[in-house]
């Protein structure tokens, strides 16, 4: 933790002793708006310091006011005194910087998408829908500012919704025995699937029909496909299809999926 994380977890540590921002009062985050129009609904408060400092005041779990409060008994009996805004909270940490680019260097072997990894090393913060209702709407702001700028900078465009999926599966890389197509409406929505199993479905006319007709019914813009088996039907969670027993799966035993095969 820097000097400044150290005086935020200060300061919700001490929270009652800070004098709460006035609601008609210009948003601390410097958006622009009064305070009632802005983070007041964020699930966080600004506070103010002695010296008219700003902070965020947040609730802690009671796991972390233990630690918190172990650190501060360990820095007591080692030194004397109670912590200072400018004590380090966890001294046997790494440096942040280190820890920055270790966080980095799993994001990257994590395939995450670049742009978030951009997003993270320019604003030194990672936004999730776990802590959105944490940060401010400048932050927020800043945040999809990167996005857009890694985006912009790499000729990477969003995509065009509903997408529609296509996925192959079969016993081997010749014989294709199901087929899995989704629709994503849009980037938060959990696909729509629909499946069509047999002993060969890939070429089948009647799939190849079904596929459209179920891309046009939800209105698809864009497919996304591949064209080689990805694994044994089993594997992709529903169904095991027709067809003789697979060789690497043992739940395969000739069963037939939800649809009826061609």
């Amino acid at each position: 933790m820097n000097a400044n994380q150290i005086r935020v977890v200060s300061q919700i540590r001490n929270s009652h002793a800070r004098r709460k921002v006035s609601r008609n009062a210009p948003c601390p985050c410097g958006i622009g708006r009064k305070y009632k129009q802005c983070c007041t609904r964020k699930d966080f408060e600004w506070v103010e310091d002695d010296d008219g400092s700003l902070f965020k005041s947040m609730p802690i779990s009671d796991e972390l006011a233990n630690v918190l409060d172990e650190q501060r008994q360990s820095f007591i009996a080692k030194h004397g005194r109670e912590p200072g805004p400018d004590d380090l909270v966890f001294p046997d940490m790494p440096h942040p910087e280190h820890m920055e680019h270790q966080m980095i260097e799993i994001m990257k072997e994590a395939g995450i998408d670049p742009a978030i990894i951009y997003a993270t090393e320019k604003t030194g913060r990672i936004v999730s829908e776990e802590n959105m209702d944490l940060l401010s709407d400048v932050e927020l702001d800043e945040w999809n500012a990167a996005i857009e700028e890694y985006q912009a900078e790499h000729g990477v465009t969003e995509p065009e919704y509903p997408i529609g999926t296509v996925a192959l599966y079969g016993p081997d890389d010749k014989t294709t025995t199901k087929i899995v197509a989704g629709v994503i409406l849009d980037d938060d929505a959990e696909a729509i699937i629909e499946r069509w199993v047999g002993t060969d479905v890939k070429d089948n006319p009647k799939v190849q029909q079904g596929i459209q007709e179920f891309f046009a019914k939800h209105g698809v813009k864009s497919v996304a496909a591949i064209d080689e088996n990805m694994g044994c039907p089993h594997e992709e969670g529903e169904d095991s299809p027709v067809g003789e027993d697979c060789p690497f799966c043992p739940y395969w035993k000739g069963k037939q999926g939800s649809n009826s095969p061609f």
